[in-house]
């Protein structure tokens, strides 16, 4: 009986170390902040600094590049970062996260231009590991 409570309390314990480190997806639209990780962080999508991405549709050489401006606010200091979808960085560290773009939204159009309002940012937030 001993060993099965045992079992138990050792499956549950590594249950919620590995729900602890799974990485937390945060969707922003730009202008927006939100909490991650228990509100341990708070990321603002500023702006759109660049996009040369490939517009959908056409035939391009090379991918492309988006460039997002994020403010991150820690326990004891908020800093700014860039973030590239193809080129570096694309992931920054925070206190003991790291913050990586996963996406952003709308993929560019060759007619027309995307107002930085219509801009989704997806970022990534995992606990690196000591």
């Amino acid at each position: 009986m001993k060993i099965a409570i045992l079992a138990l309390i050792s499956t549950l314990i590594l249950a919620m170390t590995i729900t602890a480190q799974a990485p937390e997806t945060v969707t922003l639209k730009a202008g927006q902040r939100k909490s991650a990780v228990k509100g341990r962080l708070k990321i603002k999508f500023l702006s759109v600094e660049e996009d040369s991405r490939c517009p959908e549709g056409a035939q391009c050489i090379w991918a492309g590049n988006a460039k997002i401006k994020i403010s991150v606010s820690g326990m004891y200091e908020t800093k700014t970062f860039e973030l590239n979808t193809n080129m570096a960085p694309q992931s920054v560290t925070m206190d003991c996260w790291a913050i990586e773009i996963e996406d952003l939204l709308p993929a560019k159009n060759a007619d027309k231009a995307t107002d930085q309002k219509e801009y989704v940012a997806k970022l990534k937030v995992t606990r690196l590991q000591r």
